[in-house]
């Protein structure tokens, strides 16, 4: 099996819920890397939360965060890609929830979209910026979940329209799908994250998604899906286990990951089991 590249989402895949690398995981990373592939993480976090751990692994190449809204090429934060909301879907957003009290967030991973094959500048680095008008009294997680987010009840200081929009609390994410039953100008709704206390509607461009951002990034470097491993554990990896040659669920996975799936092993088995075919 001539693995050219590993992909590995973080959250409940390298990661436990602790925010953790575990030792096993640290190893398997670094058995694909010394294998001479490519490994590249593949995220929902932004780059700055993505970073302590790009770097913790020892990685040098790309990574692709926000889901697939921005890949950046290196450790500098030099942004490949990016695809933001279109200003049609923002403007709608921004209007309903400021006219309403609703508690939404706008994250900015960088002030341009980039998209295309052409690599833009090299000084057009993601600067990860988040603003939003106030916790709302329904959502019991907001520290946790905008660890850097800053206060701006009207959004003034989001000046182009954001890589993701996020509605928080039941009442917002209610009213949200009420008043966009057909959702927004080429957007996607997720509604992933629904839980007591703790429900939130993410926004993002319709063309975001872990397995096609994966694609973008194979083609370029001329990698074929036979030649790729993804490894995740939730339904939006489903698009990249899909993608990849070898698509690896974790066993405790969402059932939708684990259907998708071709091999059921944790990160170090897979790696391994890959390295040893290979030997």
């Amino acid at each position: 099996m001539n693995i050219k590249l590993f992909a590995f989402d973080l959250d409940g895949t390298l990661l436990d819920r602790a925010g953790r690398i575990s030792a096993e995981n640290r190893r398997a990373v670094a058995a694909a890397r010394a294998s001479g592939a490519e490994v590249v993480l593949v995220t929902g976090r932004s780059w700055r939360l993505t970073l302590p751990y790009y770097r913790e692994l020892g990685l040098t190449g790309p990574a692709i965060c926000y889901l697939g809204a921005l890949m950046v090429e290196n450790g500098s934060g030099w942004i490949g890609y990016h695809r933001p909301l279109v200003p049609e879907a923002w403007v709608k957003l921004r209007r309903l929830a400021l006219a309403e009290g609703l508690s939404i967030t706008a994250v900015s991973a960088a002030d341009q979209a980039v998209f295309g094959s052409q690599l833009p500048p090299k000084d057009l680095m993601a600067n990860d910026t988040a603003f939003g008008t106030e916790p709302p009294d329904d959502f019991a997680y907001w520290d946790e979940w905008n660890p850097y987010t800053e206060i701006d009840p009207g959004l003034h200081r989001c000046t182009s329209p954001p890589t993701m929009a996020a509605v928080y609390g039941d009442r917002a994410v209610a009213r949200v799908l009420e008043a966009f039953p057909e959702g927004l100008p080429a957007s996607q709704f997720d509604l992933t994250d629904r839980h007591p206390g703790e429900t939130v509607l993410h926004v993002w461009h319709e063309e975001v998604d872990k397995g096609r951002a994966l694609a973008r990034y194979c083609q370029r470097r001329e990698i074929p899906p036979s030649a790729v491993m993804a490894v995740g554990d939730t339904t939006v990896d489903v698009s990249m286990l899909r993608f990849a040659g070898i698509g690896v669920a974790v066993p405790d996975g969402h059932p939708r990951a684990l259907e998708a799936a071709d091999w059921i092993a944790t990160p170090l088995e897979a790696v391994e089991r890959v390295l040893g075919a290979r030997g």
